[in-house]
């Protein structure tokens, strides 16, 4: 279930909702179905060393215990 940004165009409300096919979601402030889905930066990982944002595993790791960063 994919997880979009919108603002509503009646309330200039910003909200994250999550969208099921082609279901139309509406603001969760005024209820109306007039919404705009926000462009957003897409999460990703990167291949830099380093020590792990969330502080958790060894450094350099994601911590999930899955190795992909290798010490």
């Amino acid at each position: 279930m994919p997880l979009y940004e919108f603002v509503c165009q009646k309330c200039d409300c910003e909200q994250e909702l999550l969208v099921r096919g082609e279901e139309q979601p509406q603001c969760e402030a005024c209820g109306s179905e007039k919404l705009a889905r926000l462009l957003s930066v897409p999460a990703g990982h990167t291949a830099a060393p380093g020590p792990s944002l969330s502080g958790s595993g060894p450094p350099g790791s994601c911590g999930t215990g899955c190795g992909c960063f290798p010490g």
